[in-house]
């Protein structure tokens, strides 16, 4: 095995760790240098060993197996240091080991184009041309992997999916290893054949079909996500439609008690003049019973937070949950009433779809909504649950209304929070789950 075998070795797999690093970096689980450094440099000898044995088998098959081993090698120890299942790592590794294919593919062809024939292994301009070729596509890697890879991950951590897509990557691999790589050299030098347009296509064929894959399930998510608002915005808007329609049936019972009330001074003056004070005590306290104007709670002076507040207690007790709201509002809040309603929305929301998801009648979800200090809005939802929280290694949980997609509501709720400075907990223990937030005036910039 000689070095410029080992430098080639080198460039090949060197890349694929730097690119993992800079992409996945914030993913890794004791992001410590000396154990990433430690788990590359242990990495890298397996790769050197089964280079030297690679660069001694006679068979396609005997180099399969040997490319499959260092690469398992590499899928485990990124497995266990990222938060990544296996599956995706598989994934993962797999492409940028298709990158790394590619470039070695295109330094033979460009080799090829300028000398004529096809080069041996130890040849050191494949070096050069290795180095060159990374550095160049080193970028567009890097801007695949962040725009494409990491929100298709991380949109759909959990998602089945991934226990799928891996085979497309390995079949690719599988066919750059048992056929393009031993036929190469043995294309002839004359102009025009068709080696030139090989690297050309087989790059267009891989990392397209990635694309495609990757932006397919990026859209599936996003599309969930606007679904998922959407609802949200049309609970909100009925919320609003229903608060109107108390406001007008108020206004029509306002004109009629204004109507009758001068009816009821009449008889109170009557039995003022006659001094029947017998009388006026019973008509009292027959008129005490009466109930003039039913109105829904108020829990507070906002009209859209009371709205939306009637709404979600009218929906709990359907659910035969027992809620309680404690408000004390002020008139100026550091949030929007937008804002706010997302917040309250999102929270709500998932609090009574616990509860319905919930077989034991012990139901519950209680809110406390007030200003502390005339600055900062403390906003804290608890309900009670049944079942498992699934929750990422990031902190984000994941939706119980669609299995393996992360939840989008309490990452708005979060992001309101993060906008304005804000603190926010999230506790689930005992069947009690619990978001408490603090937010203050300023936004972020």
């Amino acid at each position: 095995m000689t070095g410029i075998y080992m430098i080639n070795s080198l460039l090949f797999v060197v890349p694929c760790i730097l690119l993992l690093y800079l992409a996945f970096r914030d993913q890794i689980k004791t992001p410590r240098p000396p154990i990433i450094l430690t788990a590359a440099a242990v990495y890298l000898l397996i790769v050197l060993a089964a280079s030297r044995i690679y660069l001694g088998a006679d068979t396609p098959m005997k180099k399969v197996l040997l490319s499959g081993l260092s690469q398992l090698t590499g899928i485990f120890i990124f497995s266990a240091a990222s938060s990544y299942t296996f599956s995706q790592s598989f994934f993962i590794i797999t492409v940028v080991k298709n990158y790394s294919e590619n470039v070695l593919l295109f330094s033979y062809q460009i080799y090829f184009m300028a000398t004529g024939r096809m080069p041996e292994e130890s040849v050191r301009a494949i070096s050069y041309i290795m180095a060159a070729l990374s550095l160049a596509a080193f970028p567009l890697i890097c801007l695949f992997y962040k725009k494409l890879m990491r929100p298709a991950l991380d949109y759909t951590q959990s998602l089945i999916i991934w226990r799928l897509v891996w085979v497309i990557p390995t079949c690719n691999s599988l066919i750059y290893t048992m056929v393009i790589a031993p036929d190469i050299s043995n294309y002839t030098s004359y102009p025009g054949n068709e080696f030139f347009v090989i690297p050309v296509f087989w790059s267009m064929l891989t990392f397209a079909s990635y694309g495609v894959l990757l932006r397919t399930i990026i859209a599936i998510s996003r599309n969930a996500e606007l679904r998922e608002k959407l609802y949200l915005t049309e609970i909100q808007i009925t919320a609003q439609q229903k608060h109107m329609r108390l406001l007008q049936t108020r206004i029509q019972e306002t004109s009629r008690v204004r109507h009758d009330i001068r009816h009821h001074f009449l008889v109170l003056g009557n039995f003022a003049r006659n001094k029947d004070l017998e009388g006026l005590e019973r008509y009292l306290e027959k008129a005490s019973e009466l109930s003039f104007l039913q109105s829904e709670k108020v829990y507070c002076d906002n009209s859209a937070v009371n709205a939306l507040l009637c709404y979600y207690k009218e929906q709990a007790e359907k659910e035969h949950a027992k809620i309680a709201f404690q408000v004390s509002l002020i008139e100026k809040i550091p949030v929007t009433d937008t804002e706010l309603c997302i917040i309250l929305g999102n929270l709500l929301e998932n609090a009574v779809e616990a509860c319905r998801r919930m077989v034991s009648s012990d139901r519950f979800i209680w809110l406390e909504l007030s200003m502390i200090s005339g600055e900062l809005l403390m906003v804290s939802v608890k309900n009670s649950y049944e079942g498992v929280i699934h929750q990422a290694q990031d902190g984000a949980f994941f939706s119980s209304k669609m299995k393996g997609r992360r939840g989008i509501g309490i990452s708005s709720v979060l992001s309101i929070a993060e906008k304005y400075h804000g603190m926010s907990r999230v506790e689930y223990e005992d069947q009690i789950f619990r978001v408490s937030l603090l937010l203050s005036g300023g936004q972020v910039s």
